[in-house]
């Protein structure tokens, strides 16, 4: 069966503003700070995860920004291995990185913080959302100074046609001293058969950068 790539949802969060498809859905005031943005978010998302809060600003921002998502990827038709994550960013785990990086720079006020070395690496934030919502798919977050929209459609399209993956949750998150930015969408393939509509986003380069970087 022919398969056709599609964008099906996608969520943008930045400056205290999530939009949904295109349409802001939550805000704060722009000079709140990250902290209190988010976990503002996470109430308005009705969560009940205490992990939450034990995790880098990374993470969170990751997490909430799936987390808008996370009803393309919540269905009995999906298995978890079934479902991918491909994630890129262009300053890594450097914000957590600077603040654990404090905590062991001077001698006589030496306490490394493990909480915080847990976070030092990336592909944490995908390690997250995979525990959050039992992902057991290919799971990848790559570092690069922008986000390069035709290489992570080579790699989604790959997973989708060739790899026996469903759905992919793919895009950019970044977070460095209060400046965050998170824009992420779910791919996935509709049969020839399916009822074509207006509202339809296939999966070309162009769309998957202007979702990402627009």
């Amino acid at each position: 069966m022919t398969k056709q790539l599609i964008i099906s949802k996608y969520c943008k969060i930045i400056d205290n503003m999530i939009f949904v498809n295109g349409k802001l859905v939550f805000s704060l005031k722009k000079n709140i700070q990250f902290s209190t943005f988010v976990k503002a978010a996470y109430r308005y998302n009705n969560m009940t995860y205490p992990k939450f809060f034990k995790m880098d600003n990374l993470s969170k921002l990751g997490l909430i920004t799936a987390e808008f998502l996370s009803d393309e990827f919540k269905t009995k038709n999906v298995l978890g291995e079934e479902i991918g994550i491909i994630l890129s960013n262009s300053t890594s785990s450097l914000d957590t990185d600077n603040n654990y990086q404090k905590t062991i720079s001077n001698n006589s006020d030496y306490f490394p913080s493990p909480s915080l070395f847990v976070y030092t690496l990336p592909n944490i934030v995908t390690g997250e959302i995979c525990i959050k919502h039992k992902i057991l798919g290919e799971s990848v977050f790559f570092v690069s100074k922008s986000f390069d929209a035709g290489y992570i459609h080579t790699l989604v399209s790959d997973l989708i046609l060739n790899q026996g993956i469903k759905i992919v949750l793919a895009g950019w998150v970044e977070y460095l001293d209060n400046e965050y930015v998170s824009s992420l969408c779910i791919v996935k393939n509709i049969s020839e058969k399916a009822e074509i509509t207006k509202e339809i986003i296939n999966f070309t380069i162009e769309n998957l950068k202007k979702i990402i970087t627009g």
